[in-house]
């Protein structure tokens, strides 16, 4: 609507310009006009006319200079916004690589000590690739029926809210759904983590990555969102904010959004829409291949 009333500003100030002057011309180049070869002319005529002339073509050009200034209005408001929103957005920017390195665990490899940052991520993955796999043996072991999708969902509630000690009621009741998966099985997931990795593969990773992915989506909403950007303009923002990923945050970021939590994401087509894993590598998921769930075109397709 902004747009609209902005540029009705500007283009009718240029239609009466230009009336005024195809009024002249018509004006002036009509042989009624024209005094004749006796160069005699109606002073009291002239005078009229001259009125007459004057004050239509300063009307119109008066009422041009007040769309312009209309018109300068709001395309300086629209600026000032569009700069807010901009500065807005970059600061987000540093609350999240702020917020990424803030990120410390614990190395899986205990002697290691911790992990900061982007590397934490590192260990992000080798956890949830972990728990993917176990949970695929035990499900199998069941003969139960899933889907890769099912699976992927199953894995990403247990890396995030982790699955240590007693923890295995809350996760069994986020669970409902899959009518299949029973409280043994979730106890038994659990008993072969433990038994893989000394208890650091069910450990909960809501602290850390919860506010990782709310100042994300916020972010990627606010520039959707804005009137005050064009489409190109949004795109261009969200491909400054997508070049800061690295592959192991892809891989995270990939299966949070093909697991429940990634509804939101999904609804709102901000994946595709932005393309927001073109950079991930296709055998990066562990034999989930990311066109099948997301059609964009990712960076090793692009010659």
């Amino acid at each position: 609507m902004n747009n609209f009333i902005k540029y009705s500003c500007l283009y009718i100030p240029v239609f009466l310009i230009l009336l005024c002057i195809f009024g002249s011309f018509f004006i002036t180049s009509n042989q009624t006009f024209h005094v004749g070869e006796s160069l005699i002319i109606d002073k009291e005529l002239s005078a009229q006319f001259g009125n007459l002339y004057g004050g239509l073509i300063g009307t119109l050009l008066s009422a041009s200079s007040v769309f312009l200034l209309i018109y300068t209005i709001i395309h300086q408001k629209n600026e000032v916004q569009k700069n807010v929103l901009e500065n807005h957005f970059f600061r987000m920017i540093d609350y999240h690589n702020q917020h990424l390195n803030h990120i410390c665990i614990p190395h899986l490899k205990p002697e290691n000590g911790l992990v900061e940052g982007k590397r934490a991520f590192i260990q992000f993955k080798i956890q949830f690739k972990r728990i993917l796999d176990t949970t695929e043996i035990v499900l199998k072991k069941n003969s139960v029926p899933f889907s890769k999708k099912d699976l992927a969902d199953i894995s990403y509630i247990i890396f995030y809210y982790g699955i240590e000690g007693s923890w295995t009621d809350f996760i069994y009741k986020k669970f409902e759904k899959y009518n299949f998966i029973n409280l043994s099985m979730i106890n038994e997931i659990q008993g072969e983590l433990v038994k893989r990795g000394d208890g650091k593969f069910v450990r909960a990773n809501q602290t850390y990555l919860s506010a990782y992915f709310r100042n994300m989506y916020n972010l990627i909403k606010m520039v959707d969102e804005s009137n005050f950007l064009d489409q190109k303009e949004k795109e261009n923002l969200i491909k400054i904010y997508r070049a800061q990923f690295s592959n192991a945050e892809l891989y995270i970021i990939f299966f949070n959004v093909i697991s429940r939590f990634g509804r939101k994401w999904i609804n709102n087509q901000y994946i595709e829409k932005y393309e927001l894993l073109k950079n991930i590598p296709f055998e990066y998921c562990d034999g989930y291949n990311p066109k099948d769930f997301f059609n964009i075109t990712y960076e090793e397709e692009e010659d």
